[in-house]
């Protein structure tokens, strides 16, 4: 009997430590298992900032597109009684406060940031994170630099729309100034601080302003303005003071074209449109141009080789019938600086040949899908195609204007013969209807 006593004793005390254990992995997550996961560490390992003092309103260009802030380095998850210190492994490269915070760049370079922290004693390294300065620099783009003379610009709007800017300085210095000059007063640029304040300047839609508004939120960039009184070719140069010392970030080229015609002679297929202001070449902002067909027939328009008209805001040459037609460029006004005169020829493509894909198709009755594949040669014929059913009671064929396509409806089992003809080319398509 004294051994099994003592048997039964060990069995429940082994009992009580399973329960035990038991109780202690089911309260796991809350308290070990978070030990564990929620380890400290530093908020981030990398980081590549401009020279300058950071803080939580500083922004800059890491690119041409790309807006960078000031971001604090801190301890996650810190031990509750422990104390925490940052140190730099080159304060002459970038500094940081004792308990973290906001860096500075002092000099371009590398540095490494190291945090350690202190617990019953204890010294031990939390993490490091790896710190890239950056001088600022000159980004110009990779694009033509040539814009027409007159005023233009690159604000919050040209930048929400990813138009190309002429030039960028990446890893602004917060702390520095910059200049931007050009070698002739005949160009003249002006750096513009643009964030939200800004979209009043931009568009009048309170729409389009709310839009703005929540794209570049807290943040800001700089932009330009620019003023180009005449043709030429301009070196603007940026320079940037710091510290009481100034030095040449870059320097670039600019070229200011007079506007003019694109071309002196197009070419127009018979039928198709011509946007009017392809016909220009350095068009000024905020500037109307006017077009007129020489010696247009006002009494009997389908008379002209040319006609205008128009689709919305947009202003289009249609090619009426073959021949060839002047088109008389003007500025600010239909009195105005006659830019230059385009001549138009307007010409036919007759239709080559025509091919089918197969000679023979099928469906059935009720099909809405039904279609059958062509090809015309050339793609840019501008004779019309036309298509005939020879028996519409089986498969009946019309034109749908408003989509610009062929309609097939397939009516009742049958034969049915379609013959499609372009020009003076023409192919026939059996096609099979069959029951529902």
């Amino acid at each position: 009997m004294r051994t099994s006593k003592i048997k039964a004793t060990r069995f429940m005390v082994l009992l009580a430590v399973i329960c035990s254990l038991l109780a202690g992995n089911l309260n796991l997550p809350g308290s070990v298992a978070d030990a564990a996961v929620k380890k400290a560490a530093v908020s981030s390992t990398a980081m590549t900032i401009p020279v300058g003092k950071l803080d939580n309103k500083v922004f800059w260009n890491s690119s041409s597109w790309e807006i960078a802030g000031g971001q604090k380095l801190f301890i996650k998850n810190p031990v509750k009684g422990a104390t925490y210190q940052f140190t730099s492994s080159s304060t002459a490269v970038v500094k940081i406060g004792k308990t973290g915070g906001f860096l500075t760049g002092v000099k371009a370079g590398s540095a490494t940031i190291t945090c350690t922290q202190t617990y019953k004693g204890k010294k031990t390294t939390v993490g490091k994170c790896k710190v890239t300065v950056k001088n600022a620099a000159l980004t110009v783009s990779d694009y033509e630099n040539e814009f027409p003379v007159g005023s233009g610009k690159f604000d919050l709007a040209d930048y929400y729309s990813s138009e190309d800017p002429m030039f960028n300085i990446t890893y602004r210095n917060p702390n520095a100034t910059y200049s931007v000059t050009s070698n002739s007063d005949d160009f003249t640029v002006k750096v513009v601080k643009y964030d939200a304040s800004k979209v009043k300047e931009v568009s009048d839609s309170k729409e389009y302003q709310d839009v703005l508004k929540s794209f570049i939120g807290d943040r800001y960039f700089y932009g330009y303005q620019f003023t180009a009184k005449k043709a030429g070719t301009y070196t603007v140069t940026v320079k940037e003071t710091y510290n009481k010392k100034t030095k040449t970030v870059g320097s670039f080229k600019i070229e200011i074209k007079d506007t003019g015609i694109s071309e002196a002679k197009k070419e127009l297929l018979l039928g198709n449109n011509l946007d009017v202001l392809s016909l220009i070449s350095y068009p000024k902002e905020n500037t109307n141009y006017y077009f007129a067909i020489k010696d247009f027939d006002e009494a009997n328009p389908d008379n002209n080789v040319l006609r205008l008209s128009k689709d919305g805001t947009n202003n289009y040459l249609y090619a009426n019938k073959n021949g060839t037609a002047d088109v008389i460029v003007r500025e600010g006004s239909e009195q105005g600086t006659v830019i230059g005169t385009v001549t138009i020829v307007v010409t036919e493509a007759p239709c080559e040949s025509i091919t089918l894909d197969s000679e023979e198709f099928s469906t059935y009755v009720g099909d809405e899908y039904f279609n059958i594949y062509y090809n015309v040669e050339p793609g840019d014929t501008t004779d019309k195609v036309t298509i005939k059913s020879d028996k519409p009671e089986v498969l009946k064929v019309e034109y749908n204007a408003e989509e610009e396509s062929w309609v097939y409806t397939p009516l009742k089992a049958g034969e049915a013969n379609i013959t499609i003809k372009c020009g003076d080319k023409s192919v026939v398509a059996k096609v099979v209807v069959e029951k529902e």
